[in-house]
C-alpha cells in the first residue's frame, strides 16, 4: 500500500464521526452511562464549530407536557404533516422526552433562557407547540463538557469509508485535509453524525455534504426515505436571506394576495404547495412575487431572547441584507435536507454496531413521515432531533462495545478503501469538482424538478444527474482541499440519483412529496416506504409496507 502522506492507526471503543450536535450529544451521553468506554469524535473541520445548529435561528421545539399529551400531538402530526407515513410511536417518545432534552442540554452547558419563576422563557407558535432560544455557542460548551469527560476529539480528518468485518462493523477510515495522512480506527461501535444532504446551494445549510450517507450506503447500510430529500425555504432575491413564514405574504405582480389559493388555515411551516403556487405564478407571468413584509405581525425570533454569542451574527445579517432587499421579491430556494440513512428506534443501522443520528438519519428513522430532515414543518425540532437520537442511540451502543471484543480489520479492505481515496490526487488531468457540483445543481436546484415534480421534468433532472456520474469518475484534485471537495461531489452525485430515482417511483403526492402528475395521496398503493440498497455495482429499489395497523392513527 502507498502510504505516501503516512499512516496512523487508533483503537477506541465507540467512534463517533462528526462533532456537531448530534455527534457531541451521542459522545456526551455514552460517557454518562459508561465512563470507562474510550470514546473518539473524529471531526472533518472543528467539532464544536461544525454542522448546522450554530449557524441558525437557534430555536428549539418545546413542549408543555403539562398541558397536552404527547399522542394528541402525534395524531396532529400523523394526519397533518407526515400524512401517516411516520413512526408514531418514536414520535411520541420524541414529544415525552422533550422536558428531559432541554434539562440535558442546561446540564451539558447551553444556554437557555429562563423566566422569573425559573421556567423555560418560551413562545408559542401554535395550538400545541412552542419554541425556546438557544444561543449559538450550544455546540461549543458541549464540546467542553464531552472533553471534560474524557471524550477524544480530532479535529481536520475527514472519515471517508467504513469498515466492516463479519457482517458487523469494524471502524473507519480517512485522511487528514491538511497534509494527507492516512488514518484507521479500530472500533467496536460507530455513530455516524455527519448531517444530511444539503447540495450546496443554500449558504448557511451547505454543511451538509452526504459524505456520511455515502459512506454508509458504500458499506451496505439500507436507505429510507431517500426522496424527501427535497426541502425549499422562501429568500429573499437579492440578499438570499431567508423568510420565516414570508409564505402567508406572497403577493404577485397584480398585488393579489396569493397565499390563499394553496392555504386555507394557518399551518406550522412552509408547505411544498407554497413552492408550486409561486412556480405556477410565475410560468403564468405574474412575477415577481413580492413579501409584503407590512402585513406581518412585528418582530423575528432573533430578538425576543438574549442570547449574546448570536446576538452580532443576526444583527449583522439583517443589516447587510436590508439595503439591498428593497423590494421584497421572494423566491423558493432549495435547502435538499436529504436524511435518508434508515435506523431502528435505537439509531441502529442495517448494518451490526454501525448507529446513525440528527440529520443523517432522520427521515430514515421514519419518525417524521412525509417531510424531510428539520425544520420538517415543525420549527426547532432540527436540534432537538439530533440530541434525541444522540441519547436513543447511547444504551445500545454501550451494550455493543460492552458486548463485545474489538473486531479485526480486513488490510485488504484498508488498501482498497486508501486507494479509492488518493485516486484523484493521482490523476495528473481530469474532471474538477466543480464542474460535477454544478451539473448536480442544474438537476436539484430548479425546484420544479425537485420539489413540484412530473415524470417529465424528473427525468430531466436524472440526465443531469447521469452526466454529473459520468464525469465524477474522472475527478482530479492537486491538494488534499480539494481531494475533500472531490469526494463531496461523488457523495452529492450519489445522493441525488437515489432521491430522484426514488422520487420517479413514489407517484403520489403526500406531505411534502408533491408530483404534478400524480396530485392525490394514493394510501392504496403508496403506504408503503421505499428502500435503497446496495446490491454489487447496482443501485436497487424495493418497498415496505407501513405497519399503519400497529399504530393509533391510522388513514380513513
Amino acid at each position: 500500500m502507498d502510504m505516501t502522506y503516512g499512516r496512523e492507526d487508533h483503537k477506541t471503543d465507540v467512534l463517533v464521526v462528526g462533532g456537531g450536535i448530534g455527534g457531541l450529544a451521542a459522545a456526551v451521553s455514552i460517557k454518562e452511562l459508561a465512563p470507562e468506554l474510550d470514546v473518539m469524535i473524529v471531526e472533518k473541520q472543528t467539532a464544536g464549530y461544525s454542522g448546522k445548529a450554530n449557524k441558525g435561528g437557534g430555536v428549539l421545539q418545546y413542549f408543555d407536557l403539562t398541558r397536552i399529551k404527547p399522542e394528541d400531538f402525534v395524531a396532529y402530526h400523523a394526519a397533518n404533516i407526515g400524512c401517516f407515513l411516520g413512526d408514531q410511536d418514536l414520535m411520541k417518545t420524541y414529544v415525552s422526552m422533550n422536558n428531559h432534552m432541554l434539562d440535558k442540554l442546561v446540564e451539558w452547558g447551553a444556554r437557555l433562557p429562563k423566566r422569573a419563576d425559573g421556567g423555560y422563557d418560551v413562545v408559542p407558535t401554535g395550538p400545541m407547540t412552542a419554541m425556546i432560544g438557544v444561543d449559538l455557542d450550544i455546540t461549543l460548551k458541549i464540546r467542553q463538557t464531552a472533553e471534560k469527560m474524557g471524550v477524544k476529539v480530532l479535529d481536520k480528518v475527514t472519515v471517508s469509508d467504513l469498515l466492516t468485518a463479519n457482517g458487523r462493523i469494524a471502524g473507519a477510515v480517512g485522511y487528514s485535509i491538511l497534509d494527507g495522512k492516512f488514518y484507521t480506527f479500530n472500533a467496536k461501535a460507530v455513530v455516524l453524525a455527519t448531517g444530511s444532504q444539503n447540495y450546496r446551494i443554500g449558504p448557511m445549510w451547505s454543511s451538509g455534504r452526504g459524505d456520511g450517507i455515502a459512506a454508509a450506503y458504500r458499506a451496505g447500510a439500507e436507505m429510507r426515505n431517500a426522496e424527501f430529500g427535497n426541502f425549499a425555504q422562501l429568500v429573499k432575491v437579492r440578499s438570499h436571506h431567508e423568510v420565516v413564514f414570508g409564505e402567508n405574504y406572497m403577493y404577485n405582480k397584480n398585488d393579489v394576495h396569493i397565499t390563499k389559493n394553496f392555504r386555507t388555515h394557518p399551518e406550522p411551516d412552509i408547505s411544498s404547495t407554497a413552492v408550486a403556487e409561486w412556480y405556477k405564478q410565475i410560468s403564468a407571468d405574474l412575477g415577481p412575487i413580492i413579501l409584503k413584509e407590512e402585513k406581518a405581525p412585528g418582530g423575528g425570533i432573533y430578538g425576543i431572547w438574549d442570547r449574546p454569542y448570536g446576538q452580532t451574527f443576526w444583527r449583522l445579517n439583517e443589516e447587510s441584507g436590508a439595503a439591498i432587499d428593497v423590494d421584497a421579491e421572494v423566491c423558493p430556494m432549495l435547502i435538499g435536507e436529504q436524511s435518508p440513512l434508515k435506523v431502528g428506534h435505537d439509531m441502529m443501522t442495517t448494518i451490526p454496531g454501525l448507529y446513525a443520528v440528527g440529520d443523517v438519519s432522520y427521515c430514515g428513522s421514519a419518525a417524521p413521515g412525509a417531510v424531510p430532515a428539520p425544520p420538517a414543518r415543525n420549527r426547532g425540532s432540527g436540534i432537538l432531533n439530533a440530541v434525541f437520537a444522540g441519547i436513543m442511540c447511547s444504551q445500545s451502543a454501550v451494550d455493543t462495545a460492552k458486548g463485545i471484543g474489538m473486531p479485526d480489520v480486513d488490510e485488504a479492505q484498508i488498501e482498497a478503501c486508501a486507494e479509492r481515496v488518493y485516486a484523484p490526487l493521482k490523476r495528473k488531468s481530469g474532471a474538477s469538482s466543480k464542474d460535477v457540483i454544478r451539473l448536480v445543481q442544474k438537476a436539484i436546484g430548479p425546484v420544479e424538478q425537485s420539489v413540484y415534480m412530473s415524470a417529465h421534468r424528473i427525468d430531466t433532472a436524472l440526465k443531469y444527474v447521469e452526466k454529473a456520474k459520468e464525469l465524477a469518475k474522472e475527478l482530479a484534485a492537486d491538494d488534499f482541499h480539494e481531494l475533500l471537495s472531490c469526494h463531496e461531489a461523488e457523495a452529492m452525485v450519489l445522493c441525488a440519483e437515489m432521491q430522484f430515482r426514488a422520487a420517479r417511483l413514489r407517484r403520489e403526492s403526500r406531505g411534502w412529496f408533491l408530483r404534478e402528475d400524480y396530485p392525490e395521496m394514493d394510501n392504496e398503493n403508496w403506504l408503503k416506504w421505499i428502500i435503497v440498497k446496495k446490491h454489487g455495482d447496482e443501485m436497487v429499489f424495493v418497498t415496505e409496507d407501513v405497519p399503519y395497523e400497529k399504530w393509533p392513527i391510522r388513514p380513513l
